[in-house]
């Protein structure tokens, strides 16, 4: 047999989902595609998110009426966090004698080469996609060229699919604007009005103190890493005392800097997925870089933070960037000197930051830029600006 997994929080599914699990059957000879919810992430606990249970009903409800669809409850029963890898691993057991692919949407198979045990969902599953929205045939191509070139077997095929997305469906439920109905469907409609899901609900209070957020952190990150965030904390409070910047907004950035450093790479690309974060092509080929990027979006849209300045300040304190605000520099300079960095030339930049931040930038910049070449490591662009922006080099 020919079959593909087909994963996702499908919150709900929709006629995009569909049209594509029939275009992939009929391109590919499959026999079917076996959808595959996900259990409840984490970071979804205070968003709409539909449960585990009602996305399950609604994908068979769905597959009920398109038989190139069936329907899989194994990383549901497994719960939490669930890689590709063990996945397939399973349904090889399960299913020895079947030839399996993988289905991805177009911004995830842009990120395939840097998903957990690659190497063994490459031997497992042939990869599929096709473009949607800003993903075009030619990007997803070289991308795929690039992994066939590490062994994996790609096909990237045109497929016109509806241009929905589950977020726009969410959205107009709680507008309550009917079009949201055309885009799923009849049974699947017909069970989000039985149920009232999507609706608006009273919103749990998002946290906003700092005890609450250092509350959230340890959860979320070792103790080591924990340690770290407070005293990032400490010293970008002290730094901002010193250069005029506000110190509270500087405690709490520096508080939340690091929030996903801990997270697996499954969970911040699921997070990246699920708030359209596209990784440019340095954050792609560098894991180290994601969890400033989808940390501010989390910070931002899970946690209720809305300050520019703070999220800013979590979003470039990796990379920097030119145009800096002094907030953001504050946040970069405090994560090079806080108490426990041990660096060889950690007591040059802690000399600095007491004597000008805009020395310690520049300084911290070159050790940053000069250790990745080094290392042979690609430098970020936003990287680069921000060298240029203070001290007038490339």
């Amino acid at each position: 047999m020919k079959v593909a997994l087909f994963g996702g929080t499908f919150d709900p599914i929709h006629n995009g989902h569909v049209a594509l699990c029939e275009a992939f059957t009929q391109t590919l000879g499959l026999d079917y595609v076996l959808l595959m919810p996900t259990a409840h992430p984490p970071h979804k606990l205070k968003t709409e998110m539909a449960s585990a249970a009602h996305r399950l009903v609604m994908c068979q409800l769905a597959a009920k009426t398109h038989p190139c669809m069936r329907v899989s409850n194994l990383e549901i029963r497994r719960g939490g966090a669930s890689f590709t890898a063990d996945t397939l691993e399973e349904l090889h057991r399960r299913q020895p004698d079947t030839e399996w692919y993988l289905i991805t949407g177009a911004d995830m198979f842009l990120t395939l080469g840097t998903w957990f045990r690659f190497p063994d969902i490459a031997r497992m599953a042939t990869l599929c996609a096709a473009p949607r929205n800003n993903v075009t045939h030619e990007q997803l191509q070289a991308y795929a060229d690039t992994l066939k070139a590490a062994g994996a077997r790609c096909i990237v095929t045109d497929i016109h699919a509806p241009t929905v997305s589950s977020s726009e469906i969410r959205e107009q439920i709680r507008q309550g604007d009917p079009a949201w109905e055309a885009s799923v469907p009849a049974e699947v409609a017909a069970y989000i009005r039985d149920h009232d899901l999507y609706l608006p609900q009273t919103a749990t209070a998002a946290p906003t103190t700092d005890e609450q957020f250092a509350a959230i952190i340890r959860r979320r990150l070792t103790p080591y890493r924990y340690a770290h965030s407070l005293a990032v904390a400490d010293e970008a409070k002290r730094l901002a005392l010193k250069y005029g910047a506000d110190p509270a907004k500087a405690y709490t950035a520096g508080l939340l800097h690091d929030i996903l450093k801990d997270a697996s790479p499954a969970e911040q690309l699921q997070i990246a997925a699920d708030f359209g974060i596209l990784l440019d092509d340095t954050e792609q080929a560098s894991q180290k870089l994601w969890h400033a990027h989808v940390g501010a979006v989390f910070v931002e849209k899970i946690l209720g933070v809305t300050d520019p300045e703070i999220i800013g300040a979590i979003r470039y304190h990796t990379t920097g960037r030119a145009n800096m605000t002094l907030l953001e520099k504050i946040i970069y300079i405090a994560d090079f000197t806080a108490a426990g960095r041990d660096y060889d030339d950690v007591d040059v930049m802690r000399k600095l930051a007491d004597q000008s931040l805009e020395e310690a930038m520049r300084y911290a910049l070159h050790y940053t830029v000069a250790d990745l070449r080094r290392k042979k490591r690609i430098v970020h662009p936003d990287t680069l600006g921000a060298l240029q922006d203070v001290s007038g080099e490339q």
